[in-house]
């Protein structure tokens, strides 16, 4: 994740309308686990990507008609593209008014991790794919720290289990999320610990 408790998302879209209302609906839903950046043209989302090598966005909501207001600017499809040329692991989810089986098909060839139409149940399908890509992002980072824990500091494994106890899981889309990523930040903030006690005898 890019910082802790913090879930780092770009939006891009020329309908300042539709992306100040995208912005909203992610906003009331996931609350303080998410903080997002918006942007009218794909050239300076891609900017931002490229000068900013230390902050990494976990997802991009890209809309892939990005030359209906600036008719000169970089198409989604071509922007998608070279984010996943600067970082193949950004999560991308491409979004289109049009329903056409060929857009879906170059998106998701392309890179892209869904393809959405802007119909009236948009909004609901990015607030799930978006808890859902996170989450399975979450519980990979997870999996891997816990095992170098084990490995490295099996001491610590009692910990862990009762850390795990304590973790309620919510029907809430944000609640359950935001527990992840406490449950992460924790397990990170008790490895790094540990190597800083073990560097501090060796």
């Amino acid at each position: 994740m890019e910082t802790k408790n913090k879930i780092l998302v770009f939006l891009v879209d020329d309908n300042e309308v539709f992306l100040k209302t995208l912005a909203l609906s992610l906003n009331e839903n996931f609350k303080s686990e998410i903080r997002i950046e918006s942007f009218v043209t794909g050239e300076d989302c891609v900017i931002k990507i490229q000068q900013n090598p230390d902050i990494v966005p976990d997802m991009v909501i890209l809309d892939y008609h990005l030359n209906t207001e600036y008719k000169n600017a970089m198409n989604g499809i071509d922007v998608l593209k070279k984010i996943k040329e600067i970082n193949s692991k950004i999560i991308v989810v491409m979004l289109s008014s049009e329903d056409k089986l060929k857009i879906a098909t170059e998106s998701i060839a392309s890179g892209a991790y869904e393809y959405v139409v802007k119909s009236e149940t948009a909004l609901i399908r990015i607030q799930n794919i978006f808890k859902n890509s996170m989450e399975k992002e979450l519980s990979s980072k997870i999996l891997k720290i816990t095992m170098e824990i084990m490995e490295k500091y099996p001491e610590l494994y009692k910990n862990i289990e009762e850390m795990q106890e304590t973790i309620p899981y919510e029907k809430d889309l944000g609640i359950t999320l935001k527990n992840l990523i406490e449950y992460y930040d924790s397990l990170e903030a008790m490895l790094n610990k540990s190597k800083s006690e073990q560097n501090q005898y060796a």
